[in-house]
C-alpha cells in the first residue's frame, strides 16, 4: 500500500507544480523531482516510525539505513520520470 500512496503524491505534487508554472517546463520538472524526493524519503522514515513498513514473514520492521543512497538515487530517477511525463501531459492538455 506504501507504494501506491507514494505513487498518488509524487502525480499530485508534479501535477500542482507544473499547473502552477505552465511557462516554465525545465524548471518546473526540476522543482518537483526535488520536492518529491524530499517527500518521499520523509514518507519513507514516517511509516518505517509508523509501522506501516513490517515485513509479513519476519514481523520485523525495515532497516534501509544502509541503503540510502540507492534509495534516493531511484526515487530521484522515479520523480524526475514522474515530472517530466505529468508536465508534458499537461502542457499538451493545456495548448489545446
Amino acid at each position: 500500500m506504501v507504494p501506491y500512496i507514494l505513487t498518488i503524491l509524487c502525480v499530485l505534487v508534479a501535477g500542482a507544480i507544473h499547473w502552477l508554472a505552465p511557462k516554465t517546463y525545465w524548471k518546473a520538472t526540476i522543482m518537483s523531482t526535488a520536492v518529491i524526493l524530499l517527500l518521499c524519503v520523509a514518507a519513507l522514515f514516517i511509516f518505517q516510525a509508523s509501522g506501516m513498513l513490517v515485513s509479513d514473514q519476519t514481523g520485523e520492521t525495515a532497516d534501509f539505513s544502509g541503503q540510502m543512497l540507492t534509495i534516493t538515487t531511484l526515487v530521484a530517477f522515479f520523480g524526475f520520470l514522474i515530472s517530466l511525463f505529468v508536465g508534458w501531459f499537461l502542457k499538451v492538455v493545456r495548448n489545446k
